[in-house]
């Protein structure tokens, strides 16, 4: 017999319901966060194979003389199995005696929440982590190799990681960002091109743990930092020149987004304003949310038992195809 919601401490009579909502979690914006740096891919089945020629085709010199030259063109293929995702709440026979009158309310909060999955999804994706309750295997990039990999890969000798020199000074959260920024522009194709056009590489969004809020936030927003003498903390205005905030110096734009889910000082680094299929991290949905009662009219159950219940389900999943839109600083 499944457990309803437990409602026994608010069938006191005469209780009040100014706190009823203390635990209703807030969820503003989720999409928001990750919106600019995941993609979206509409889905019509199980599992859905994806395909690319891997290699471009660049003009050459022809020799005169010489059959023009040719060129072999190789390609890629995943597949991705999309998920079911479930839930049911019961509530108990007596639900209407709630003095509060939210049990009901509560119990279809469950749909609400449903907008957390996407995030959750994305964040045991980037992370690598093992979690019960989401994906039972993180599955690999084109290239079969892990989301993120210190192995050359692509043209970058140390594939899309980046050694953290630091996570506790501004000047430390400088230097890894810019390392990331040229991680970037190391990237090739296959015939050793440079993969992006410096002008992808403008514009990128950060998620990283609530450890790293303070030093993350000061490299984001210093301004000018005037130099001191040596040896003591006085400012020398007239001989030490400021120290400029080379984030903000050099024009890039960066989107600081903190999440909790991010448990150590590893930051994760994205570029944003570029196409879909381009996103190293991609939401490939099968079917959206649904929402279904069960009560006197529609089941067995709340007929058999007294109990009412609401429940939602879906079906989708994240993968990534190409990983050279994302840099992780570790």
């Amino acid at each position: 017999m499944p457990s309803p919601v437990n409602i026994g401490a608010l069938l006191t009579a005469g209780l009040r319901a100014d706190y009823s909502q203390a635990f209703t979690p807030r969820y503003q914006g989720v999409m928001a966060r990750i919106g600019s740096v995941i993609g979206e891919v509409p889905s019509d089945k199980l599992t859905e194979l994806y395909g690319a020629l891997k290699s471009p085709i660049y003009p050459i010199r022809w020799d005169a003389g010489s059959e023009m030259p040719s060129k072999d063109v190789l390609s890629v293929q995943i597949s991705v199995t999309n998920r079911d995702w479930g839930r049911r709440v019961y509530l108990p026979r007596n639900w209407e005696d709630d003095q509060t009158k939210t049990a009901w309310q509560v119990a279809r909060g469950l749909g609400q929440n449903w907008a957390t999955l996407p995030e959750r999804l994305f964040y045991q994706f980037i992370t690598n982590t093992t979690d019960a309750d989401l994906l039972p295997v993180i599955t690999s990039s084109y290239d079969g190799t892990s989301l993120y990999s210190a192995s050359a890969r692509e043209g970058a000798s140390s594939g899309n990681i980046v050694t953290q020199t630091g996570s506790s000074t501004v000047q430390q959260v400088i230097t890894d960002l810019f390392s990331m920024d040229a991680r970037f522009n190391d990237f090739q194709n296959a015939e050793s091109q440079p993969f992006w056009d410096p002008s992808d590489c403008n514009n990128y969004t950060v998620f990283y743990g609530t450890s790293m809020n303070l030093v993350m936030m000061q490299a984001a927003k210093q301004m000018v930092v005037q130099g001191k003498i040596t040896g003591t903390s006085t400012t020398d205005v007239s001989t030490s020149a400021g120290v400029n905030n080379t984030i903000i110096a050099s024009g890039k734009s960066v989107a600081w987004q903190m999440s909790q889910r991010i448990t150590n000082s590893a930051v994760y680094t994205f570029l944003t304003g570029i196409p879909n299929e381009y996103r190293a991290v991609a939401r490939q949905l099968r079917k959206g949310m649904n929402e279904a009662i069960g009560n006197w009219e529609t089941s067995d159950h709340t007929r058999s038992t007294g109990q009412p219940y609401v429940q939602y389900d879906n079906r989708e999943t994240v993968f990534s195809f190409l990983f050279q839109s994302t840099v992780k600083i570790v």
